[in-house]
């Protein structure tokens, strides 16, 4: 091999490493936004990677309408889905390793603006109290770069106004991260389902 096939395969393995390099730097921008003006409610993701090469809307409420069967389906699956949930006791322990997890990423910014009125004004007074002790301790957890809250009670008339919006930067690492959190979690629970059945529950008899 020459000099000259030396120094091209030198610099197409520089190149090849600047770009796995950028790819491992370059955060996910994910952006989740949720609006609420009385009964409306919109909830959108929106994903974006490489420098908006990448960009993806997600309308996730309301969805596009489906047929009746479809819809059937799906609520059944929902419904399966909850109750499977509500059976399973899911330890303190897998908290705090999802916190763990999710503190790593970084918070580029948290928006939220709220309106509450209602002519009862012991639950307008609740919700407003409420909500401030939420914000107050929920800063301090996900410790944003950006963060706006505004929160105005109306006593006067009932209305409802939310204006959401959380945007996090996972890096390439956080999110192998939390996949390897998910497949060991369900490793052990399949781990756990043999060993079970491996159990002979059938009655033999008696064995003194």
């Amino acid at each position: 091999m020459n000099h000259s096939n030396i120094f091209k395969f030198l610099i197409i393995i520089l190149f090849i490493i600047s770009i796995l390099i950028v790819f491992i730097k370059v955060p996910f921008h994910i952006v989740f936004t949720f609006k609420i003006v009385n009964e409306d409610i919109k909830i959108n993701l929106n994903l974006r990677y490489m420098f908006n090469i990448i960009n993806i809307n997600i309308p996730i409420y309301p969805t596009k309408k489906k047929s009746m069967k479809k819809e059937l389906k799906k609520t059944k699956r929902k419904n399966i889905f909850i109750k499977k949930l509500k059976e399973k006791q899911i330890p303190i322990k897998y908290f705090l390793e999802i916190y763990k997890l999710f503190k790593n990423i970084e918070i580029e910014e948290f928006y939220s603006d709220i309106y509450i009125g209602n002519t009862n004004i012991a639950i307008t007074n609740f919700a407003y109290l409420s909500v401030n002790l939420i914000y107050g301790n929920l800063i301090n957890i996900i410790n944003p770069n950006r963060f706006y809250m505004n929160i105005k009670p109306n006593f006067i008339e009932n209305k409802i106004y939310i204006d959401f919006k959380l945007y996090i930067k996972p890096s390439i690492k956080n999110i192998i991260e939390i996949l390897k959190f998910i497949l060991n979690k369900n490793i052990k629970e399949e781990d756990k389902k043999y060993e079970s059945n491996r159990i002979n529950t059938k009655y033999n008899g008696n064995h003194t």
